[in-house]
């Protein structure tokens, strides 16, 4: 254990912990100035002293090349947004107790708070023109008043009644139970850079949120640029437990009206975007009902005649957030496990790809510049461009590069191989640090989650491929069929398959990693991985027990046919497993972890969250007293307090801790 937990001295180079990434800044969400003087973005740092990351906004000047650190102050500051003449930075920050909308002088100064709301607002935007603010905020079904919605936040708070009372689903989302609130779209008139008058609910009367819930964002609205109208996406109905049907509506402000112009589709619509002119409505949509996986389209609807067209149904890319300039759209997408960077010409129908590697995200533009963040496999977000012209990208921030020239990464290799059934599947692979040729080593097998996932050339902060190798591993990482990124007809292998072609790859690239590099000590293997990583582990252990000398499931499926009836998104296993567990427990039964629990022998580590309503906590513990009556030597972590996911500084050091533990214990002799 000394590697995860020991320091350098200065100058030195050192393999990479725990505390390497804690450390970093975790970059995101650019905005360029109306004049393209600025890029602002927000930069998220961690401490484990107070247990908690906090969020500041950091300015880079595009004539110098200097980035400074605009913001600095122990409450959050983030949702930066510039204002039209460019002379100020409008955001939202938690200074008050509540999110509230602040504004600072580009050319210094102490931020001033514009808004007194007694509730928190979100999702801030600026209307095309500067007119109108825009946000989001949770309100009753019965009222959208700010003072009603806080005296009865006040009343809830004061009652010493703890009752949760409900007639439908949801009663919980991913980790937080509902309250009877929706998130709704707002907007207020601007004068003199401030709001004036009374915000307007754009969303009254309608059950529903925008964004949605738990990781929808400020995409899925948007204003016309005559500010005359506003689109979002929302999900209406008492099946939206177990229905992928979000609709976009377009909200008309001259008559307070809004209109659902995608009724038609009963699959995902989202991300409204207008054209110039606003008679073109262009929005990302999916085909098939209650398939959360299913790739998305670039679509068009003529707002004056209703003609719809597909833009992207012939490539196999799922377009993420996009925006449109100069009869172009610009979008970034998931393929062979790098995000790329896309460019659509509404002309002439031709798709050219801009940036190939790593994982760009934050996407935005001025004149002939795309700006976004990049990282990869050995590189934190950072900054960079893309000139459209010269087709140079160049990398514009260094935040980060302190710290990461002092660490010794492990290069990522990739690989493909042919699976039994003679379908190319891709993989990651990662030699120990330091390494040596003659030598042994053992491996640290990854399974990744979703299962529609991908391991993708990102730097992860709770599943980083460099952890183990910086632990004397061989670290490999297989995108097996259900993943993401290489076509639909891969992808969608998995539905009604989740233990046999997902497993049947996993095992052939296992193989041919072995058959590749000699210097893999086979009889020292680990497999390690959560929620459908979790759930590959628990099948593993029934279904390939010799295969590894130890396993560490996270927050994985145990038995598909009581979890049916535990989780929260129902879409989910219904798509996945062919129906509702009442009408065809056979395909649920026939994939469940818990039917092979007789053939369980190999020692594992099982880490789940309390505040996982997706995987529910009697999942893993349910994993673990299996173990405990077979004998097997086994090892339940807990967290209260965490979701699908560890979040917290303090949970998240004691993670990585133990899993290196594990690891160390059964594959490297230390008992």
């Amino acid at each position: 254990m000394l590697l995860v937990f020991s320091f350098s001295f200065a100058g030195e180079k050192h393999n990479f912990t725990f505390y390497d990434m804690i450390s970093m800044t975790r970059l995101s969400s650019p905005v360029v100035s109306p004049d393209g003087k600025f890029i602002a973005f927000t930069g998220t740092k961690y401490s484990l002293e107070e247990n908690k990351g906090n969020t500041d906004i950091y300015i880079y000047e595009v004539n110098t090349g200097e980035t400074r650190k605009l913001t600095n102050n122990k409450a959050a500051d983030f949702n930066p947004v510039f204002s039209k003449d460019g002379k100020y930075l409008y955001f939202l920050s938690t200074r008050s107790g509540k999110s509230e909308l602040y504004r600072m002088d580009l050319t210094g100064g102490e931020p001033e708070k514009i808004t007194d709301y007694p509730v928190s607002i979100a999702n801030f935007k600026m209307s095309p023109k500067g007119n109108y603010f825009s946000f989001t905020v949770n309100v009753y079904p019965e009222t959208s008043d700010f003072e009603k919605i806080a005296e009865i936040d006040k009343k809830k708070s004061e009652n010493k009644c703890t009752a949760k009372v409900y007639t439908s689903l949801f009663i919980r989302h991913w980790d937080t139970w509902e309250d009877g609130k929706w998130t709704h779209v707002f907007y207020v008139p601007v004068k003199d850079g401030k709001p004036a008058g009374k915000p307007v609910d754009i969303m009254k009367g309608i059950d529903g949120n925008c964004p949605s819930e738990p990781f929808g964002g400020p995409e899925e609205y948007s204003w016309s640029n005559d500010e005359t109208k506003i689109a979002f996406t929302t999900k209406k109905g008492r099946d939206r437990a177990w229905t992928t049907n979000f609709d976009v509506y377009i909200y008309n402000l001259k008559d307070g009206k809004y209109t659902n112009v995608t009724e038609k589709n009963k699959a995902w619509d989202t991300t409204p975007v207008f054209s110039k002119d606003g008679k073109i409505l262009y929005y990302l949509a999916m085909k098939t009902p209650r398939y959360e996986a299913d790739r998305f389209r670039i679509m068009k609807l003529n707002l004056e005649n209703g003609k719809l067209e597909n833009l992207t149904e012939k490539w196999q890319i799922s377009p993420s957030s996009f925006f449109i300039d100069n009869e172009k759209i610009y979008f970034t997408a998931l393929w062979h496990a790098h995000i790329r960077v896309y460019q659509f010409d509404l002309r002439t129908r031709k798709l050219n790809e801009l940036v190939s590697k790593h994982d760009n995200n934050g996407l935005t533009k001025f004149k002939d510049t795309l700006y976004f963040m990049q990282n990869s496999l050995t590189s934190p977000n950072e900054l960079y461009s893309y000139n459209l012209k010269t087709k140079k990208i160049s990398k514009l921030t260094g935040i980060n590069d302190e710290i990461v020239k002092k660490i010794n990464f492990s290069k990522p290799l990739e690989f493909w191989f042919k699976n039994r059934d003679g379908i190319k599947v891709h993989g990651w692979f990662l030699k120990p640090v330091p390494f040596e040729k003659n030598k042994k080593y053992p491996l640290a097998f990854y399974i990744h989650g979703g299962p529609q996932g991908s391991w993708e050339d990102n730097f992860h902060y709770r599943w980083n491929l460099q952890i183990l190798p910086a632990q004397g591993y061989v670290v490999v990482a297989i995108d097996f069929r259900g993943s993401t990124g290489y076509g639909d007809k891969f992808k969608e292998a998995i539905s009604g398959h989740w233990g046999d072609k997902p497993f049947n790859d996993l095992m052939d690239g296992l193989k041919f990693v072995l058959k590749t590099y000699k210097f893999i000590d086979k009889d020292r293997m680990g497999a390690l991985g959560a929620s459908y990583g979790g759930y590959m582990i628990n099948w593993i252990a029934g279904n390939a027990p010799d295969t590894f000398k130890c396993l560490i499931c996270h927050d994985g499926l145990f038995d598909t046919f009581n979890s049916y009836y535990a989780t929260e998104e129902l879409w989910f296993p219904e798509h996945e497993f062919g129906g509702t567990a009442y009408n065809n427990p056979e395909g649920y039964d026939k994939w469940s972890p818990a039917r092979y629990v007789k053939n369980w022998k190999t020692p594992m580590l099982i880490i789940h969250g309390g505040r996982d309503y997706r995987v529910v906590p009697t999942e893993g513990i349910s994993a673990f007293t299996a173990c405990q009556r077979l004998g097997i030597p086994s090892k339940l972590i807990f967290f209260p307090d965490e979701n699908h996911f560890v979040l917290k500084p303090k949970n998240s050091e004691f993670w990585h801790k133990s899993v290196i533990e594990w690891m160390d214990r059964w594959l490297k002799n230390k008992k």
